[in-house]
């Protein structure tokens, strides 16, 4: 069993309210301030940071973070079948027929059930008497990947505007605000970027990012691309997939 503790939703990437938690980090980064003095200024210095490929098909509950799958584990290990009986009872029809067919207590056969579930899979497998009774990141999540995840793709966009981020916000489509840079890559390039592996720049000349946008406005602030990229790698996160 793991014995880390369940983390507040917005240390976990790729999730909106981690978003939130990089928009402060940049705002309270002194040194990225210096480095992106006139940023934006006379020109749109938004961008829209693309995750494409998120493993939501893949993932099944079982393969995000062990505490997570601990601390769900653990809710249903302390209450009586008595107690579990009408949570499953309350389930949509096909899960109480799969939870029904296995073997074993009844926690177990209900925690194996979620576990198979994978994360694209959870709104429609979910009901409303199993989220009053699981850790409230198990609802976090099913909303982050029912409203943020088009397609396997998170599309979070930024507001960056001399030396700060003005906002943020997730995405239903690239387009739905005007920007002045697109950077897209694979989910696992993002969580190497994120984890202070590599910088935008490096990653623009090894085609492990794309860019829709004036690449030379954005090699003549270089310092500021780079700046991004360490106040990432100094957030506290942890990562879903």
């Amino acid at each position: 069993m793991s014995t880390q503790r369940v983390r507040p939703i917005e240390q976990y990437f790729p999730t909106e309210p981690w978003l939130e938690q990089y928009r402060r980090a940049i705002n309270e980064s002194d040194d990225y301030a210096a480095r992106s003095a006139g940023w934006g200024v006379d020109f749109d210095g938004s961008f829209v940071f693309q995750i494409e490929d998120v493993p939501l098909e893949t993932t099944t509950l079982a393969g995000l973070p062990p505490e997570i799958v601990d601390a769900i584990e653990d809710e249903f290990s302390d209450r009586s079948a008595d107690a579990i009986e009408p949570i499953v009872e309350a389930a949509p029809a096909d899960v109480r027929e799969r939870i029904d067919a296995r073997e074993g207590a009844l926690e177990d056969r209900l925690t194996a059930e979620l576990c198979r579930t994978t994360i694209a899979d959870l709104p429609a497998r979910t009901w409303p008497e199993l989220l009053a009774a699981v850790p409230d990141i198990f609802e976090d999540l099913t909303v982050q990947a029912t409203e943020n995840v088009v397609d396997g793709t998170v599309y979070s966009y930024l507001d960056l505007y001399d030396g700060e981020c003005r906002g943020v916000e997730v995405l239903t489509e690239p387009d739905e605000h005007e920007y002045g840079f697109r950077l897209a890559g694979e989910y696992e390039t993002w969580t190497k970027l994120v984890r202070g592996d590599g910088g935008i720049v490096d990653m623009l000349m090894a085609g492990e990012l794309e860019l829709d946008g004036d690449i030379q406005r954005l090699l003549q602030y270089s310092d500021a691309a780079v700046g991004l990229a360490d106040v990432a790698a100094d957030v506290d996160s942890r990562f879903l997939f």
